[in-house]
């Protein structure tokens, strides 16, 4: 089963969506939007930032098994 994006209305009406993976487990529940159109291009928006993101680690520490860059 793949992960999908659920669009709603929030108690607020207001339409939200949230990214759940296949076996779901929620990942993210996004800001509030005045109208569908808005809320799916979001949804896009992830979908391609996700795709070509870069991990940057802020934190400051740095798992054994990743490679040093």
């Amino acid at each position: 089963m793949t992960s999908q994006f659920n669009l709603y209305v929030d108690a607020d009406a207001c339409l939200r969506f949230q990214l759940v993976t296949g076996s779901g487990d929620l990942l993210l529940t996004s800001k509030a939007f005045e109208d569908e159109d808005a809320a799916i291009a979001a949804i896009w928006s992830v979908r391609e930032a996700a795709a070509k993101g870069r991990i940057v680690d802020l934190t400051g520490s740095m798992p054994e098994n990743h490679p040093a860059e």
